[in-house]
């Protein structure tokens, strides 16, 4: 009897077990999935994102002219060191310089006839112009008697018709001369006219506009460099005719370095803006340069591949990634990198990296 007792105890206590164990295993079974799913993210998470890159200047500019022309002289080499306003290149001004000369003669012709105008006619000038009438009058006079004379003579045959003809031409000459001077002294009579003046000034302003112009345009004749920098490359030399915008070298500022790492499309979306980085150069063995990626672009670009066969290759999408590093020591604008980009979880970008991010993006 008390055997029976015990074995119905134990079947119960057993009972009882199983049925904990069906009601508990499923919510411990899901427990451990999720927990498995957590770590495994925080290993992928963990995991690094790598990508080619390359050290180059954040200010770089291309020089080119706004004129065509040949070049008479470069005056720099690749690797130059430039200062601001250092002349780079000259091209042949020798026929802007003519229009330039001709243009400021004329304008000294034009300003003189307008100083003229505006003293007006001296006493002397009427006198003078009076006394030409006078003397031409009597000239006329003379000559209209000698061609009187001629066609009397010339009725008579006493005279040929060349001399005739002679006396009537010098008649005729002398009293358009003498009708142009009495037209000169009625001028002086008369006094300037404002719309004489008017007329005067506006020629003054019209040449003086033609000057500026060729002035401008002789500036363009040279190029001086716009910054201190570096001449990176040089892709014109003298005696070569260059159009409008063709671009002569690239400067750049080997002190304003940046890193431009090439993501490739499979791990778009992976960087954001304030993610550590890590960079890798072959010149610097073991050497590990750390910075902060500042600028991720929206869009991809194209990229093509060269490998060791020249007739082989291939294109890539890339997103491009700017990255500031804590220090630039040994680096040189066009060294080829590896970075390494940390990966974190959005919420592990505190207000402190917002804030360096935010400096570093006002700096540039």
């Amino acid at each position: 009897m008390k055997s029976s007792y015990f074995a119905l105890l134990f079947l119960t206590l057993l009972t009882g077990l199983a049925v904990s164990l069906a009601v508990i295993s499923p919510k411990f079974l899901k427990d451990s999935v999720t927990m498995t799913k957590a770590e495994d993210e925080k290993i992928e998470n963990n995991l690094s994102i790598m990508a080619k890159g390359m050290v180059e200047s954040e200010e770089e500019i291309e020089i080119g002219n706004q004129v065509m022309g040949i070049i008479s002289e470069v005056k720099v080499k690749e690797g130059d060191k430039v200062i601001k306003g250092q002349l780079l290149v000259r091209l042949d001004d020798c026929k802007i310089l003519t229009k330039l000369q001709l243009t400021e003669a004329k304008l000294k012709e034009a300003k003189a006839k307008l100083r003229e105008l505006e003293m007006g006619f001296r006493d002397e000038d009427i006198t003078m112009a009076q006394s030409r009438v006078d003397r031409l009058e009597i000239i006329y006079k003379r000559a209209k008697d000698e061609y009187e004379r001629q066609k009397r003579l010339y009725h008579k045959e006493a005279s040929t018709l060349i001399d005739l003809e002679k006396a009537e031409d010098g008649m005729k000459i002398t009293r358009a001369e003498l009708s142009e001077s009495k037209a000169n002294l009625k001028k002086f009579m008369r006094g300037v006219r404002k719309e004489e003046i008017e007329g005067a000034k506006s020629v003054v302003e019209k040449i003086g506009s033609e000057l500026s112009y060729y002035q401008a345009v002789l500036k363009d004749y040279t190029i001086h460099s716009p910054i201190d920098g570096l001449v990176a490359k040089l892709y014109r030399n003298s005696g070569e005719i260059v159009d409008v915008g063709a671009s002569f070298m690239k400067i750049i500022d080997p002190d304003k370095l940046r890193i431009r790492a090439e993501l490739e499309e499979s791990d778009v979306g992976k960087v954001v803006e304030g993610q550590p980085v890590e960079v890798f150069v072959d010149a610097y063995e073991g050497r590990v340069y750390k910075g902060m990626t500042y600028q991720v672009f929206s869009i991809l670009k194209r990229y093509s591949l060269r490998v060791f066969d020249p007739s082989a290759g291939y294109d890539i999408n890339a997103q491009d990634i700017f990255a500031r590093l804590d220090d630039f020591s040994g680096l040189k604008h066009g060294m080829q990198v590896t970075v390494s980009f940390k990966q974190m979880m959005k919420d592990e970008i505190n207000d402190e990296i917002k804030d360096e991010l935010s400096k570093r993006k006002d700096e540039l």
